[in-house]
Protein backbone atom coordinates (compact mmCIF):
# COMPACT_ATOMS: atom_id res chain seq x y z
CA UNK A 1 0.00 0.00 0.00
CA UNK A 2 2.95 2.36 0.58
CA UNK A 3 5.93 2.94 -1.72
CA UNK A 4 9.20 4.60 -0.79
CA UNK A 5 12.67 5.12 -2.18
CA UNK A 6 13.71 1.83 -0.51
CA UNK A 7 10.64 -0.06 -1.65
CA UNK A 8 9.43 0.71 -5.17
CA UNK A 9 7.80 -2.66 -5.82
CA UNK A 10 4.03 -3.00 -5.78
CA UNK A 11 4.30 -6.78 -5.32
CA UNK A 12 6.48 -8.61 -2.79
CA UNK A 13 6.30 -12.19 -1.64
CA UNK A 14 7.92 -15.43 -0.58
CA UNK A 15 8.05 -19.02 -1.75
CA UNK A 16 9.09 -21.77 0.60
CA UNK A 17 9.12 -25.53 0.92
CA UNK A 18 7.05 -27.24 3.61
CA UNK A 19 9.19 -30.37 3.43
CA UNK A 20 11.77 -31.18 6.10
CA UNK A 21 15.26 -29.88 5.35
CA UNK A 22 16.68 -33.39 4.98
CA UNK A 23 13.95 -34.54 2.57
CA UNK A 24 14.39 -34.55 -1.18
CA UNK A 25 12.93 -31.57 -3.03
CA UNK A 26 13.48 -29.17 -0.12
CA UNK A 27 14.67 -25.68 -1.06
CA UNK A 28 15.58 -22.57 0.87
CA UNK A 29 13.06 -19.76 1.29
CA UNK A 30 12.88 -17.53 -1.79
CA UNK A 31 11.89 -13.89 -1.72
CA UNK A 32 10.64 -12.09 -4.82
CA UNK A 33 9.45 -8.67 -5.89
CA UNK A 34 8.53 -7.05 -9.16
CA UNK A 35 11.11 -4.70 -10.62
CA UNK A 36 9.30 -3.60 -13.78
CA UNK A 37 8.78 -0.10 -15.06
CA UNK A 38 6.12 2.21 -13.58
CA UNK A 39 6.11 0.25 -10.31
CA UNK A 40 5.55 -3.02 -12.13
CA UNK A 41 2.97 -1.69 -14.57
CA UNK A 42 0.20 -2.04 -11.95
CA UNK A 43 -1.97 0.90 -10.94
CA UNK A 44 -3.63 0.53 -7.59
CA UNK A 45 -6.13 2.98 -6.21
CA UNK A 46 -5.06 4.31 -2.84
CA UNK A 47 -1.38 3.44 -3.36
CA UNK A 48 0.72 6.11 -1.64
CA UNK A 49 4.34 7.19 -1.92
CA UNK A 50 6.20 8.37 1.18
CA UNK A 51 9.25 10.61 0.80
CA UNK A 52 12.00 9.72 3.30
CA UNK A 53 15.06 11.50 1.88
CA UNK A 54 13.74 15.04 1.48
CA UNK A 55 16.03 16.41 4.21
CA UNK A 56 19.00 15.12 2.23
CA UNK A 57 17.46 16.56 -0.94
CA UNK A 58 17.32 20.02 0.68
CA UNK A 59 21.02 19.77 1.53
CA UNK A 60 22.13 18.48 -1.86
CA UNK A 61 19.66 20.44 -3.99
CA UNK A 62 19.32 24.01 -2.68
CA UNK A 63 16.31 25.73 -4.17
CA UNK A 64 17.01 28.59 -6.51
CA UNK A 65 14.71 31.50 -7.03
CA UNK A 66 12.18 30.19 -9.49
CA UNK A 67 11.69 32.59 -12.34
CA UNK A 68 8.37 33.60 -13.78
CA UNK A 69 7.12 31.33 -16.54
CA UNK A 70 7.81 32.59 -20.03
CA UNK A 71 5.25 32.08 -22.77
CA UNK A 72 8.09 31.10 -25.09
CA UNK A 73 9.67 28.53 -22.78
CA UNK A 74 7.33 25.83 -21.56
CA UNK A 75 8.62 22.76 -19.71
CA UNK A 76 6.92 19.44 -18.87
CA UNK A 77 4.37 20.12 -16.14
CA UNK A 78 5.38 17.16 -13.98
CA UNK A 79 2.19 15.18 -14.54
CA UNK A 80 2.65 14.50 -18.25
CA UNK A 81 4.23 11.53 -19.97
CA UNK A 82 7.08 13.78 -21.07
CA UNK A 83 8.68 13.20 -17.67
CA UNK A 84 9.64 9.59 -18.52
CA UNK A 85 12.38 9.09 -21.10
CA UNK A 86 15.01 6.79 -22.53
CA UNK A 87 18.61 7.83 -22.12
CA UNK A 88 22.13 7.23 -23.34
CA UNK A 89 24.74 6.67 -20.61
CA UNK A 90 28.12 8.37 -21.13
CA UNK A 91 31.08 7.39 -18.97
CA UNK A 92 33.80 10.02 -19.38
CA UNK A 93 36.39 9.25 -22.06
CA UNK A 94 34.74 5.90 -22.86
CA UNK A 95 31.88 7.70 -24.54
CA UNK A 96 28.45 6.10 -24.76
CA UNK A 97 28.48 2.82 -22.81
CA UNK A 98 24.83 1.87 -22.98
CA UNK A 99 21.19 2.79 -22.81
CA UNK A 100 18.78 3.05 -19.94
CA UNK A 101 15.39 4.39 -18.97
CA UNK A 102 14.07 6.83 -16.40
CA UNK A 103 10.43 6.37 -15.49
CA UNK A 104 8.48 8.56 -13.13
CA UNK A 105 7.06 6.59 -10.21
CA UNK A 106 5.15 9.17 -8.20
CA UNK A 107 4.18 12.84 -8.25
CA UNK A 108 3.68 14.21 -4.75
CA UNK A 109 2.45 11.22 -2.75
CA UNK A 110 0.41 9.64 -5.55
CA UNK A 111 1.60 6.87 -7.85
CA UNK A 112 2.09 8.23 -11.37
CA UNK A 113 -0.88 7.24 -13.52
CA UNK A 114 -0.04 6.14 -17.04
CA UNK A 115 -3.74 5.82 -17.92
CA UNK A 116 -5.68 8.12 -15.57
CA UNK A 117 -8.91 7.47 -17.49
CA UNK A 118 -8.88 3.89 -16.17
CA UNK A 119 -9.20 5.19 -12.61
CA UNK A 120 -12.47 7.21 -12.61
CA UNK A 121 -12.18 8.49 -9.06
CA UNK A 122 -8.62 9.71 -9.45
CA UNK A 123 -7.46 13.06 -10.71
CA UNK A 124 -4.68 13.68 -13.19
CA UNK A 125 -3.25 16.09 -10.64
CA UNK A 126 -3.75 14.46 -7.23
CA UNK A 127 -3.86 16.35 -3.99
CA UNK A 128 -0.89 15.64 -1.79
CA UNK A 129 -1.34 14.55 1.80
CA UNK A 130 2.27 13.72 2.55
CA UNK A 131 5.35 15.86 2.12
CA UNK A 132 3.94 19.01 0.63
CA UNK A 133 5.18 20.35 -2.69
CA UNK A 134 5.63 24.07 -3.12
CA UNK A 135 3.38 24.04 -6.20
CA UNK A 136 2.69 27.76 -5.97
CA UNK A 137 6.36 28.36 -6.76
CA UNK A 138 6.49 25.70 -9.44
CA UNK A 139 8.18 23.00 -7.32
CA UNK A 140 6.91 19.41 -7.28
CA UNK A 141 8.06 16.40 -5.29
CA UNK A 142 8.70 13.52 -7.67
CA UNK A 143 10.05 9.98 -7.52
CA UNK A 144 11.78 8.00 -10.28
CA UNK A 145 12.92 4.50 -11.14
CA UNK A 146 16.12 4.49 -13.21
CA UNK A 147 17.17 1.28 -14.97
CA UNK A 148 20.57 0.73 -16.59
CA UNK A 149 21.14 -2.66 -18.26
CA UNK A 150 24.88 -3.39 -17.71
CA UNK A 151 25.20 -6.08 -20.39
CA UNK A 152 28.97 -6.34 -20.91
CA UNK A 153 29.83 -2.81 -19.78
CA UNK A 154 33.11 -2.05 -18.10
CA UNK A 155 31.52 -0.70 -14.95
CA UNK A 156 33.19 0.83 -11.94
CA UNK A 157 33.33 -1.33 -8.82
CA UNK A 158 30.62 0.69 -7.12
CA UNK A 159 28.17 -0.02 -9.95
CA UNK A 160 28.58 -3.79 -10.09
CA UNK A 161 25.14 -5.45 -10.06
CA UNK A 162 23.67 -7.53 -7.28
CA UNK A 163 25.15 -11.02 -6.69
CA UNK A 164 24.52 -12.93 -9.91
CA UNK A 165 24.28 -16.35 -8.30
CA UNK A 166 21.56 -15.20 -5.88
CA UNK A 167 19.48 -12.96 -8.17
CA UNK A 168 20.20 -13.66 -11.79
CA UNK A 169 17.39 -11.41 -13.03
CA UNK A 170 18.55 -8.44 -10.97
CA UNK A 171 22.02 -8.93 -12.42
CA UNK A 172 20.70 -7.82 -15.79
CA UNK A 173 19.86 -4.30 -14.57
CA UNK A 174 21.20 -1.62 -12.31
CA UNK A 175 18.17 -0.20 -10.52
CA UNK A 176 18.31 3.25 -8.93
CA UNK A 177 15.34 4.68 -7.03
CA UNK A 178 15.37 8.44 -6.67
CA UNK A 179 13.24 11.19 -5.16
CA UNK A 180 13.59 14.92 -5.16
CA UNK A 181 12.23 18.21 -6.43
CA UNK A 182 11.25 19.25 -9.96
CA UNK A 183 11.07 22.93 -10.91
CA UNK A 184 8.38 23.32 -13.57
CA UNK A 185 9.53 26.86 -14.43
CA UNK A 186 13.14 25.95 -15.28
CA UNK A 187 12.87 22.25 -16.15
CA UNK A 188 15.49 21.30 -13.55
CA UNK A 189 15.15 18.08 -11.56
CA UNK A 190 17.39 17.27 -8.58
CA UNK A 191 17.09 14.00 -6.67
CA UNK A 192 18.81 11.77 -4.16
CA UNK A 193 19.16 8.21 -5.41
CA UNK A 194 19.38 4.82 -3.70
CA UNK A 195 20.43 1.44 -5.03
CA UNK A 196 20.97 -1.97 -3.58
CA UNK A 197 24.67 -2.70 -3.30
CA UNK A 198 26.32 -6.07 -3.67
CA UNK A 199 25.80 -8.60 -0.94
CA UNK A 200 26.27 -12.31 -0.39
CA UNK A 201 23.09 -12.50 1.64
CA UNK A 202 20.03 -14.24 0.25
CA UNK A 203 17.48 -11.79 1.61
CA UNK A 204 16.33 -8.57 -0.01
CA UNK A 205 15.90 -6.86 3.33
CA UNK A 206 19.49 -7.52 4.36
CA UNK A 207 20.96 -5.87 1.29
CA UNK A 208 22.79 -2.72 2.16
CA UNK A 209 21.30 0.38 0.56
CA UNK A 210 23.58 2.98 -1.03
CA UNK A 211 21.78 6.32 -0.89
CA UNK A 212 24.84 8.48 -1.51
CA UNK A 213 23.84 9.15 -5.10
CA UNK A 214 22.91 12.52 -6.60
CA UNK A 215 20.82 12.63 -9.79
CA UNK A 216 20.49 15.94 -11.64
CA UNK A 217 18.46 16.29 -14.82
CA UNK A 218 17.66 19.34 -16.96
CA UNK A 219 14.74 19.31 -19.39
CA UNK A 220 14.96 21.65 -22.35
CA UNK A 221 11.86 23.68 -23.31
CA UNK A 222 9.14 21.72 -25.10
CA UNK A 223 9.66 23.82 -28.22
CA UNK A 224 13.37 22.92 -28.38
CA UNK A 225 14.46 21.29 -31.64
CA UNK A 226 17.41 19.39 -30.19
CA UNK A 227 17.20 15.60 -30.54
CA UNK A 228 18.68 15.12 -27.04
CA UNK A 229 16.41 17.45 -25.12
CA UNK A 230 17.29 16.03 -21.69
CA UNK A 231 20.73 16.29 -20.12
CA UNK A 232 21.93 15.32 -16.69
CA UNK A 233 24.24 13.28 -14.51
CA UNK A 234 24.35 10.49 -11.94
CA UNK A 235 27.06 11.14 -9.36
CA UNK A 236 28.27 9.24 -6.30
CA UNK A 237 28.78 11.54 -3.32
CA UNK A 238 31.00 9.02 -1.52
CA UNK A 239 34.75 9.34 -1.13
CA UNK A 240 36.77 8.02 -4.07
CA UNK A 241 38.37 5.44 -1.80
CA UNK A 242 34.98 3.97 -0.87
CA UNK A 243 34.18 0.58 -2.42
CA UNK A 244 30.74 1.84 -3.50
CA UNK A 245 32.09 4.96 -5.23
CA UNK A 246 31.70 5.17 -9.00
CA UNK A 247 32.76 7.75 -11.55
CA UNK A 248 30.13 10.29 -12.67
CA UNK A 249 27.82 9.16 -15.45
CA UNK A 250 26.46 11.68 -17.94
CA UNK A 251 22.91 11.35 -19.29
CA UNK A 252 21.57 12.29 -22.70
CA UNK A 253 17.86 11.63 -22.99
CA UNK A 254 15.01 12.10 -25.42
CA UNK A 255 11.34 12.55 -24.89
CA UNK A 256 8.68 13.69 -27.33
CA UNK A 257 5.94 16.07 -26.34
CA UNK A 258 2.39 15.79 -27.63
CA UNK A 259 2.98 18.66 -30.04
CA UNK A 260 6.01 16.82 -31.44
CA UNK A 261 4.03 13.62 -31.81
CA UNK A 262 1.20 15.41 -33.60
CA UNK A 263 3.72 17.16 -35.84
CA UNK A 264 5.47 13.86 -36.60
CA UNK A 265 2.19 12.12 -37.45
CA UNK A 266 1.33 14.95 -39.85
CA UNK A 267 4.80 14.66 -41.39
CA UNK A 268 4.44 10.87 -41.74
CA UNK A 269 1.14 11.33 -43.57
CA UNK A 270 2.77 13.89 -45.84
CA UNK A 271 5.74 11.60 -46.52
CA UNK A 272 3.36 8.74 -47.37
CA UNK A 273 1.74 10.91 -50.02
CA UNK A 274 5.10 12.13 -51.35
CA UNK A 275 6.38 8.53 -51.57
CA UNK A 276 3.36 7.47 -53.62
CA UNK A 277 3.72 10.52 -55.89
CA UNK A 278 7.47 9.90 -56.27
CA UNK A 279 7.00 6.26 -57.30
CA UNK A 280 4.13 7.21 -59.60
CA UNK A 281 6.36 9.74 -61.35
CA UNK A 282 9.06 7.07 -61.68
CA UNK A 283 6.49 4.87 -63.42
CA UNK A 284 5.62 7.68 -65.83
CA UNK A 285 9.27 8.44 -66.64
CA UNK A 286 10.05 4.75 -67.28
CA UNK A 287 6.99 4.55 -69.53
CA UNK A 288 8.37 7.49 -71.56
CA UNK A 289 11.63 5.58 -72.01
CA UNK A 290 9.76 2.47 -73.15
CA UNK A 291 7.89 4.56 -75.74
CA UNK A 292 11.23 6.13 -76.76
CA UNK A 293 12.79 2.69 -77.35
CA UNK A 294 9.81 1.45 -79.32
CA UNK A 295 9.61 4.60 -81.42
CA UNK A 296 13.31 4.58 -82.32
CA UNK A 297 14.18 0.98 -83.16
CA UNK A 298 17.94 1.53 -83.18
CA UNK A 299 18.00 3.09 -79.71
CA UNK A 300 17.25 0.00 -77.59
CA UNK A 301 20.72 -1.61 -77.97
CA UNK A 302 22.42 1.66 -77.00
CA UNK A 303 21.01 1.67 -73.45
CA UNK A 304 23.39 0.43 -70.76
CA UNK A 305 22.08 -2.82 -69.32
CA UNK A 306 24.03 -2.27 -66.09
CA UNK A 307 22.15 0.99 -65.55
CA UNK A 308 18.80 -0.72 -66.10
CA UNK A 309 19.74 -3.53 -63.69
CA UNK A 310 20.68 -0.95 -61.01
CA UNK A 311 17.37 0.88 -61.46
CA UNK A 312 15.41 -2.38 -61.30
CA UNK A 313 17.25 -3.48 -58.15
CA UNK A 314 16.50 -0.08 -56.63
CA UNK A 315 12.81 -1.00 -56.67
CA UNK A 316 13.28 -4.70 -55.90
CA UNK A 317 15.37 -4.31 -52.71
CA UNK A 318 12.71 -2.30 -50.77
CA UNK A 319 10.09 -4.86 -51.80
CA UNK A 320 12.19 -7.77 -50.55
CA UNK A 321 13.12 -6.03 -47.29
CA UNK A 322 9.46 -5.30 -46.53
CA UNK A 323 7.94 -8.52 -47.84
CA UNK A 324 7.02 -9.77 -44.36
CA UNK A 325 5.39 -6.48 -43.43
CA UNK A 326 3.33 -6.56 -46.61
CA UNK A 327 1.79 -10.03 -46.26
CA UNK A 328 2.14 -10.83 -42.54
CA UNK A 329 0.50 -8.72 -39.85
CA UNK A 330 3.22 -8.16 -37.26
CA UNK A 331 1.69 -7.57 -33.83
CA UNK A 332 4.39 -5.05 -32.94
CA UNK A 333 3.86 -3.05 -36.12
CA UNK A 334 0.06 -3.22 -36.10
CA UNK A 335 -0.29 -0.12 -34.00
CA UNK A 336 -3.51 1.85 -34.27
CA UNK A 337 -2.53 5.46 -34.89
CA UNK A 338 -3.69 8.64 -36.60
CA UNK A 339 -7.34 8.46 -35.51
CA UNK A 340 -7.99 4.80 -36.29
CA UNK A 341 -6.17 4.08 -39.54
CA UNK A 342 -3.67 1.30 -39.97
CA UNK A 343 -0.14 2.37 -40.87
CA UNK A 344 0.31 -0.86 -42.81
CA UNK A 345 -2.46 0.07 -45.27
CA UNK A 346 -0.56 3.16 -46.37
CA UNK A 347 2.66 1.15 -46.63
CA UNK A 348 0.94 -1.47 -48.80
CA UNK A 349 -0.13 1.28 -51.22
CA UNK A 350 3.49 2.44 -51.48
CA UNK A 351 4.69 -1.10 -52.13
CA UNK A 352 2.06 -1.74 -54.79
CA UNK A 353 3.21 1.37 -56.66
CA UNK A 354 6.83 0.29 -56.16
CA UNK A 355 5.98 -3.14 -57.58
CA UNK A 356 4.50 -1.55 -60.72
CA UNK A 357 7.63 0.59 -61.14
CA UNK A 358 9.82 -2.51 -60.75
CA UNK A 359 7.84 -4.46 -63.37
CA UNK A 360 8.15 -1.57 -65.84
CA UNK A 361 11.91 -1.42 -65.21
CA UNK A 362 12.13 -5.15 -65.92
CA UNK A 363 10.10 -4.65 -69.11
CA UNK A 364 12.50 -1.89 -70.24
CA UNK A 365 15.46 -4.17 -69.47
CA UNK A 366 13.94 -6.99 -71.54
CA UNK A 367 13.29 -4.68 -74.49
CA UNK A 368 16.89 -3.41 -74.48
CA UNK A 369 18.30 -6.94 -74.05
CA UNK A 370 16.20 -8.30 -76.92
CA UNK A 371 17.10 -5.37 -79.17
CA UNK A 372 20.82 -5.79 -78.47
CA UNK A 373 20.78 -9.54 -79.13
CA UNK A 374 19.06 -9.04 -82.50
CA UNK A 375 21.21 -6.20 -83.84
CA UNK A 376 24.08 -6.72 -86.25
CA UNK A 377 26.43 -4.60 -84.09
CA UNK A 378 25.84 -6.68 -80.97
CA UNK A 379 29.53 -7.71 -80.71
CA UNK A 380 30.82 -4.14 -80.41
CA UNK A 381 27.97 -3.26 -78.07
CA UNK A 382 28.75 -6.19 -75.76
CA UNK A 383 32.44 -5.26 -75.75
CA UNK A 384 31.53 -1.71 -74.69
CA UNK A 385 29.20 -3.11 -72.02
CA UNK A 386 31.93 -5.38 -70.62
CA UNK A 387 34.49 -2.59 -70.57
CA UNK A 388 32.00 -0.39 -68.76
CA UNK A 389 31.47 -3.23 -66.29
CA UNK A 390 35.23 -3.49 -65.70
CA UNK A 391 35.28 0.22 -64.84
CA UNK A 392 32.07 0.45 -62.78
CA UNK A 393 32.48 -2.64 -60.59
CA UNK A 394 35.93 -1.68 -59.20
CA UNK A 395 34.65 1.85 -58.54
CA UNK A 396 31.66 0.45 -56.66
CA UNK A 397 33.84 -1.99 -54.67
CA UNK A 398 36.38 0.68 -53.69
CA UNK A 399 33.55 3.01 -52.70
CA UNK A 400 31.97 0.26 -50.60
CA UNK A 401 35.26 -0.42 -48.78
CA UNK A 402 35.67 3.27 -47.97
CA UNK A 403 32.03 3.60 -46.85
CA UNK A 404 32.22 0.49 -44.65
CA UNK A 405 35.48 1.57 -43.02
CA UNK A 406 34.06 5.02 -42.21
CA UNK A 407 30.87 3.47 -40.82
CA UNK A 408 32.85 1.02 -38.68
CA UNK A 409 34.96 3.85 -37.21
CA UNK A 410 31.82 5.81 -36.38
CA UNK A 411 30.52 2.84 -34.39
CA UNK A 412 33.76 1.80 -32.73
CA UNK A 413 32.85 3.57 -29.48
CA UNK A 414 29.51 1.83 -29.20
CA UNK A 415 31.00 -0.98 -27.19
CA UNK A 416 27.70 -2.23 -25.87
CA UNK A 417 26.14 -2.92 -29.22
CA UNK A 418 29.36 -3.94 -30.91
CA UNK A 419 29.71 -6.88 -28.52
CA UNK A 420 26.73 -8.52 -30.18
CA UNK A 421 27.26 -10.15 -33.55
CA UNK A 422 23.66 -9.45 -34.54
CA UNK A 423 24.28 -5.73 -34.15
CA UNK A 424 27.37 -5.87 -36.37
CA UNK A 425 25.49 -7.81 -39.05
CA UNK A 426 22.31 -5.75 -38.89
CA UNK A 427 23.68 -2.25 -38.40
CA UNK A 428 27.15 -2.32 -39.92
CA UNK A 429 26.83 -4.79 -42.80
CA UNK A 430 23.15 -4.80 -43.84
CA UNK A 431 22.41 -1.21 -42.85
CA UNK A 432 25.46 0.21 -44.60
CA UNK A 433 24.87 -1.99 -47.67
CA UNK A 434 21.38 -0.58 -48.06
CA UNK A 435 22.60 3.00 -47.68
CA UNK A 436 25.42 2.43 -50.16
CA UNK A 437 22.97 0.91 -52.64
CA UNK A 438 21.02 4.17 -52.40
CA UNK A 439 24.18 6.11 -53.24
CA UNK A 440 24.72 3.93 -56.33
CA UNK A 441 21.13 4.65 -57.35
CA UNK A 442 21.75 8.38 -57.02
CA UNK A 443 24.52 7.97 -59.61
CA UNK A 444 22.45 5.71 -61.89
CA UNK A 445 23.66 7.55 -65.04
CA UNK A 446 27.32 6.63 -64.38
CA UNK A 447 27.18 3.23 -66.25
CA UNK A 448 25.47 4.89 -69.24
CA UNK A 449 28.12 7.60 -69.43
CA UNK A 450 30.94 4.99 -69.33
CA UNK A 451 29.13 2.88 -71.95
CA UNK A 452 28.82 5.88 -74.29
CA UNK A 453 32.52 6.64 -73.86
CA UNK A 454 33.64 3.11 -74.84
CA UNK A 455 31.14 2.79 -77.69
CA UNK A 456 31.84 6.33 -78.86
CA UNK A 457 28.10 6.82 -79.25
CA UNK A 458 26.49 10.20 -79.75
CA UNK A 459 22.94 8.98 -80.24
CA UNK A 460 20.29 9.98 -77.72
CA UNK A 461 19.79 6.57 -76.09
CA UNK A 462 17.74 7.94 -73.22
CA UNK A 463 14.64 10.03 -73.37
CA UNK A 464 15.18 13.46 -71.85
CA UNK A 465 12.06 13.03 -69.74
CA UNK A 466 13.46 9.72 -68.49
CA UNK A 467 16.91 10.76 -67.30
CA UNK A 468 15.90 14.23 -66.11
CA UNK A 469 12.81 12.87 -64.35
CA UNK A 470 14.58 9.95 -62.62
CA UNK A 471 17.39 12.31 -61.60
CA UNK A 472 14.86 14.62 -59.94
CA UNK A 473 13.16 11.64 -58.24
CA UNK A 474 16.54 10.72 -56.71
CA UNK A 475 17.57 14.27 -55.77
CA UNK A 476 14.35 15.66 -54.30
CA UNK A 477 14.60 13.41 -51.16
CA UNK A 478 17.98 14.97 -50.35
CA UNK A 479 16.57 18.46 -50.68
CA UNK A 480 13.62 17.46 -48.51
CA UNK A 481 15.98 15.98 -45.91
CA UNK A 482 17.77 19.33 -45.63
CA UNK A 483 14.41 21.03 -45.09
CA UNK A 484 13.23 18.38 -42.61
CA UNK A 485 16.41 18.61 -40.52
CA UNK A 486 15.77 22.30 -39.90
CA UNK A 487 12.00 22.24 -39.44
CA UNK A 488 11.06 18.99 -37.72
CA UNK A 489 12.10 17.09 -34.61
CA UNK A 490 14.64 14.37 -35.31
CA UNK A 491 12.72 11.10 -34.83
CA UNK A 492 14.63 8.88 -37.21
CA UNK A 493 12.44 5.76 -36.79
CA UNK A 494 9.42 7.57 -38.24
CA UNK A 495 11.01 8.57 -41.54
CA UNK A 496 9.10 7.16 -44.51
CA UNK A 497 10.29 9.37 -47.36
CA UNK A 498 14.04 10.07 -47.50
CA UNK A 499 14.62 7.25 -45.02
CA UNK A 500 18.10 7.58 -43.51
CA UNK A 501 18.57 3.83 -43.75
CA UNK A 502 18.03 3.82 -47.53
CA UNK A 503 20.71 6.33 -48.59
CA UNK A 504 23.39 8.66 -47.25
CA UNK A 505 21.49 11.51 -45.66
CA UNK A 506 23.17 14.32 -43.79
CA UNK A 507 23.76 18.00 -44.42
CA UNK A 508 27.11 17.27 -46.07
CA UNK A 509 25.94 14.28 -48.12
CA UNK A 510 22.72 16.01 -49.22
CA UNK A 511 24.69 18.99 -50.49
CA UNK A 512 27.36 16.85 -52.22
CA UNK A 513 24.85 14.57 -53.97
CA UNK A 514 22.67 17.45 -55.16
CA UNK A 515 25.65 19.37 -56.53
CA UNK A 516 27.29 16.38 -58.23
Amino acid sequence: AILSIRNTSTIVGEIWSEKPRNEGGFFERVEFRNTGRYGGGIQLQGLKYVYTEMDEVKKSCPKKNSRTKSSREQYPDGYSGDMSFSMSIINGSKGSIGWGSSNILAVDDQQYQRFPSLLPSSSSKPKSSGVESDSSSGFLNVSYKISIPPLSLELDGGLKPVNQSSYEYLQTKIQISAEGVYDTTTGSLCMVGCRRSRSDSKSFSSHSIDCDILVQINFLPLNSRESNNIKGSIVSTREKTDSLYFKPLQILGSTYSRSWVGESIWRMDFEMIVSVVSNTLAIIFVAFQIFHVRKHRGIGPMVSLLMLVILAMGHLIPLVLNLEATFIQDSERSILIRGGTWLEMDEVIIRVVTMVAFLLQVRLLMLSWTARCSTEKKKTLWIAEKRGLYVCVPVYVIGAIIAFSVKSRQNVDRTVRATHSWYYIDEIILGNSRAYAGLILDAFLFPQIIFNMFHNSRELALSRLFYIGITLVRLVPHGYDLYRANNYVDIDDTYIYADHGADYYSTAWDFIIIVL
